[in-house]
Parts: structure tokens; C-alpha cells; sequence
């Protein structure tokens, strides 16, 4: 926060989706949305909200982890390398901290179903199944994706024998009957906005009339780098740590046929779904047991690659640490600009300026601007975006803020023209603001441009 005051690209969208409360916004499920939505509503808009936020499901996350330890009977020595574990992860030490918001969510819930299904297991309490199902909805409700760990829990108990026999069946149906009552009001939400589920699916399928090699291998080797990208660089020292003091304890068949089953359900997906892409974030609600896995596997003869594992985790953590901030004020050579570098807080005080106040309802081109304008104007004003879906009470005229690349956009030029009846080449400056870059006095200013633009008053949203 003291680097910046400006909202990074997900949390610029939580910025502009949590000014209503409604059952789906986009092709997201709709859980971060409503907690951003509720906190501000009691403690206000803040950059500072979005902090609290990460930082409380970081420390879910590993209270989960330490829960699953506790509950699968881990040492010491395994309750540290599983959560040091978690800091040779990119996904978790760097990505999610710098940005995401629907992953991180999902991991977190996806390891409290974790926690939730080896509690119950043992206690054999209704409550305790009901949790399992309100987490496995919740986690669902951040990610679509966090269903595959869900199936695959579900799996690696039925599979063991000798869990098998803990499983009580009225609880599983309990279990199932939260988890659908969670999802329901969102589904039946997706029913009637199906472009939002398409969008998720064209994301991942492939694309064309390609043979056989691009709906069955290509999707196994997007699959393969997916994987490498997650897991890298903790798979280097995971690996030799397992084949080096590997243990067969009731814990690493758990979480060993967990981690077969988690596997064979990915393939089976991008198999079956000819997934064209594969990206590493969508493995969080997925892989992110993998550190609990190592500790369930090696037990405590772990050596000097385990301390190499504990003490290297928490210099990664440190440094990154130090990184997050840094990479915004001291960029390195050659470095590109990040979107924190971007001055919005003092172009939105000049438009203010220009404009004599800040008006109840704003346009703007894109989600990232627009939702650095509402930080700015947190109490006063409604941004509209392309990125706005619902019923909008449209006044006569508006100001509409835009940065240059967007003129390009084709999407925008079509939220556009059913905006306001206008076409891009019609769009007309009347003011611009520019301020320069934070941190950076020798790069070229940031610029915004802005025009009052008529409004049809039969607008209902974006198309």
C-alpha cells in the first residue's frame, strides 16, 4: 500500500462487480464478489479491504494445512514441510499474493473440504458432514474447476477400504444436499445467462477441425506444462525427498491415491473436453495439496534436503515479500511497467477538477480504469463498465473516461455503440488528464481522455 495506491487488474474488476449484490456476474462464480460487496459495505472501499482479504485466506490456507496434519497424525517435522511447501510455489507465494482473487478463494475452500471430510471421518458428527458440503459449495462458488478436488476426495475415500468404512452414508447425502443448496441460487443464475458459462468453456476447449493429435495429445501436453508451471520449482526438491525416504503409513496412501486420483481426473478432463490451453493458476483449487502430500510421503526422515526445503521456504517467502513492493518502486533493467505504476488516484482528482465534482454515474472503457476510479470516488459515484451486466438507470447524458488502446477493442467499440448509439471514430475528445507514471519520472505520462456522451435511455446493460 505504500507503493501504491492503485488497484491491480483482479482487484480492479472486484471493484466494479461489488457495487451491486446479484446471484452470477460473469463467466466467475460469484463468491469473492459477494464477500468484497459485504465488507465494504461495513467498513467502507479500500485498497486496504483487498489486503485483509488475501491476507485472511493465506492464513485459512494454512490453518487448513495445519488441520489436515493434526488430523492425518503428522510430526512436527511434517507439519513444517508441508507449509514451508507452500512457498516453493509460484502460484502461492507470488501470484497470489500479487494479484488473484477467485483462485486463492478456491484453494483455500478446497482445502477446508479437505480438513472438513478427515474431521468428519473421525468425529461421525452430522455437523461436521454439513461442512464438508458448505465447503466443497463454497469452494465450487469461487472456481468452477474446484469441482475436480471435490470428485476427487470423494473418489480416494471411496476407493481405501479402510476408509471406506468410516463413510456414513446418510452424511455424504447430507454433505451433498449443503453443497447443493450452496450452488443452486447460481446455477439456476447460469441457466439464463448461458453466454457466461460459454465463455468459460471457449477459454479452455480447442479450437478447429483438427484431427485426433489436437483433441487427444496436444490437450495431455497443455495438461503436462500446466503442471510444470505449478509445480516447478518445488517438484526439484520434492522429488528426491520422496524417493529418497518414502514411508507407507496410513496418511501417504490417503494422500497418495488422492494425488493418482486428482491426476487421472485432469486427464480424463482435458482429454474428454480437448482443452486447447491450459494455465497454471486454474490448478489452485486442485494441486494445491501437493506440499501435504511430500510431508504424508516422507515422514520425518527428510535430512538435509528437508532443511534445505523449510529453510529455502521461508528466504522465498521473505524475498517475495520484499519483492511485491519493489518490483513497483525499483523496477529492474529492462523491466516492464506494472499496472500499479499507473497514476489513478491524481488523474481522478484532475478530472474532478475539470468536471467540478465527481458525478453520480461514470463510463469507462475498461474494468481497470473504472475500478480505480471508484477507489478514488468510493462513495459518490457508480462506474459502468463493459464488464456491467445488470439494470442501470440511465440519466440523459454521462461522462465517458477512456484510455487510448481501448479505441482498438472491439469489444468496446461494440458496449459502445449499444451504450450510446455512437461509433468509435465519432468519439470526440473534450478534456484529457495526464500525470506521470508512479516511480518512474523518466517514462512517458499516462493519459486519459474523456467526452460527455449521450446515453440511450433504453439501456438495460451491457450486451
Amino acid at each position: 500500500m505504500a507503493a501504491s495506491s492503485t488497484a491491480e487488474l483482479d482487484q480492479a474488476e472486484q471493484l466494479i462487480l461489488s457495487q451491486r449484490l446479484q446471484w452470477g456476474y460473469t463467466n466467475q462464480p460469484p463468491l469473492y464478489t459477494w464477500v468484497i460487496w459485504a465488507l465494504s459495505h461495513v467498513g467502507g472501499v479500500s485498497l486496504g479491504l483487498f489486503y485483509l482479504v488475501k491476507v485472511s485466506l493465506l492464513a485459512l490456507l494454512t490453518r487448513a494445512f495445519a488441520g489436515v496434519g493434526e488430523e492425518l497424525g503428522f510430526s512436527d517435522c511434517q507439519h513444517v514441510l508441508a507449509l514451508s511447501g507452500l512457498a516453493w510455489l509460484p502460484a502461492f507465494v507470488w501470484e497470489a499474493q500479487r494479484d488473484l482473487t477467485h483462485s486463492m478463494m478456491a484453494a483455500t475452500l478446497a482445502a477446508m473440504t479437505l480438513w472438513a471430510t478427515l474431521v468428519a471421518l473421525r468425529r461421525q458428527r452430522p455437523w461436521a458432514y454439513a461442512l464438508i458440503g458448505l465447503a466443497a459449495g463454497g469452494a465450487m462458488l469461487s472456481k468452477q474447476n474446484a469441482l475436480i478436488f471435490v470428485l476427487a476426495v470423494l473418489l480416494t475415500v471411496v476407493s481405501l477400504p479402510s476408509w471406506r468404512r468410516r463413510l456414513k452414508p446418510a452424511g455424504l447425502v447430507l454433505a451433498m444436499l449443503c453443497a447443493v443448496l450452496v450452488c443452486a441460487p447460481h446455477a439456476l443464475w447460469l441457466l439464463s445467462h448461458g453466454d457466461a458459462l460459454s465463455r468459460t468453456t471457449q477459454k479452455v476447449m480447442a479450437h478447429g477441425d483438427a484431427g485426433w493429435a489436437a483433441h487427444t495429445v496436444s490437450p495431455v501436453l497443455a495438461l503436462g506444462e500446466g503442471l510444470g508451471s505449478f509445480l516447478l520449482p518445488w517438484l526439484l526438491l520434492a522429488w528426491p525427498l520422496c524417493r529418497q525416504a518414502r514411508v507407507t503409513t496410513e496418511a501417504s496412501r490417503f494422500m497418495g491415491r488422492l494425488a493418482a486420483v486428482v491426476l487421472l481426473l485432469l486427464l480424463a478432463f482435458v482429454a474428454l473436453a480437448g482443452v486447447g490451453e491450459f494455465k497454471a493458476r486454474w490448478l489452485f483449487p486442485i494441486l494445491f495439496f501437493a506440499p501435504l502430500w511430500l510431508a504424508a510421503s516422507v515422514g520425518g526422515q527428510t535430512g538435509r534436503l528437508g532443511l534445505w526445503m523449510v529453510w529455502g521456504g521461508v528466504a522465498w517467502a521473505v524475498l517475495c515479500g520484499v519483492l511485491l513492493a519493489a518490483r513497483i518502486v525499483w523496477p529492474l533493467p529492462g523491466a516492464a511497467v506494472t499496472r500499479q505504476n499507473l497514476p489513478f488516484m491524481p488523474l481522478a482528482e484532475q478530472l474532478r477538477t475539470q468536471w467540478g465534482d465527481a458525478p453520480a454515474l461514470v463510463l469507462a472503457s475498461n474494468h481497470h480504469v473504472g475500478g480505480n476510479l471508484r477507489l478514488a470516488w468510493p462513495a459518490s459515484t457508480e462506474v459502468v463498465t463493459p464488464l456491467v451486466n445488470w439494470p442501470v438507470a440511465m440519466p440523459s447524458s454521462a461522462p465517458l473516461v477512456w484510455a487510448e488502446q481501448d479505441l482498438r477493442d472491439p469489444r468496446f467499440a461494440h458496449w459502445l455503440r449499444a451504450t450510446t448509439g455512437l461509433a468509435v471514430p465519432q468519439l470526440v475528445a473534450q478534456g484529457q488528464v495526464s500525470a506521470p507514471l508512479l516511480h518512474r519520472p523518466e517514462a512517458p505520462p499516462y493519459r486519459l481522455s474523456w467526452a460527455r456522451v449521450p446515453l440511450r435511455p433504453e439501456k438495460k446493460g451491457s450486451p
